[in-house]
């Protein structure tokens, strides 16, 4: 019943409140991630109201999520709304993330680990023994930027540079690694 309450509470949001939360809503529906470096507006609205979001999203049998240190709101729906990946883009987003904890503990508050794309596809090419195609890859980069996962910067130039945000802890979680780990074993031991 308290999920009502809160929806009833949004009716009660002044005009530019209200255009806020529409606003942080499409933006979370379109993107998955509100960064506090990219909006920081519309993300300290976000955290301000976070229960009303909470409420909103449960209406969609979803879930919504806030990190204020890495400052990331995140909405997670049912299985159904998830993004499928395959073989290759799964390794690529994998491999993200571990340059993403790698790199972050050695920055400032304020800044974002950066790794290059010759990083990337050499580390790609190190865990799987082959070669990313150049296609492949300016989709890839493309995919992870449009989700706010990266910011690929100078296009698919070895030297262009990839800036990795802490969405990816949010998209690639503990619990995600797990079950990635759990599926391995089982497809090592299955003859």
């Amino acid at each position: 019943m308290g999920d009502l309450e809160d929806l009833a509470a949004i009716d009660r949001l002044d005009r530019d409140d209200a255009s806020l939360f529409s606003r942080l809503i499409r933006e979370l529906v379109s993107f998955c991630f509100v960064l506090r470096s990219e909006d920081e507006r519309l993300y300290t609205f976000g955290v301000r109201n976070f229960h009303l979001v909470e409420a909103y999203f449960a209406c969609m049998d979803a879930q919504v999520r806030k990190d204020e240190g890495l400052g990331v709101l995140a909405w997670r729906g049912p299985n159904e709304n998830r993004l499928r990946l395959n073989q290759e883009e799964t390794i690529t987003a994998f491999i993200l993330r571990l340059f993403y904890e790698e790199k972050r503990n050695s920055l400032r508050l304020s800044e974002y680990p950066l790794i290059t794309v010759l990083d990337l596809t050499q580390r790609y090419k190190a865990m799987t023994g082959m070669d990313i195609k150049k296609t492949h890859l300016k989709e890839l980069l493309k995919r992870f930027s449009r989700f706010r996962l990266i910011r690929a910067q100078d296009g698919i130039n070895s030297e262009g540079s990839i800036i990795l945000y802490p969405s990816l802890a949010f998209a690639i979680d503990q619990e995600t690694i797990e079950k990635l780990r759990e599926n391995l074993k089982v497809e090592e031991t299955t003859p």
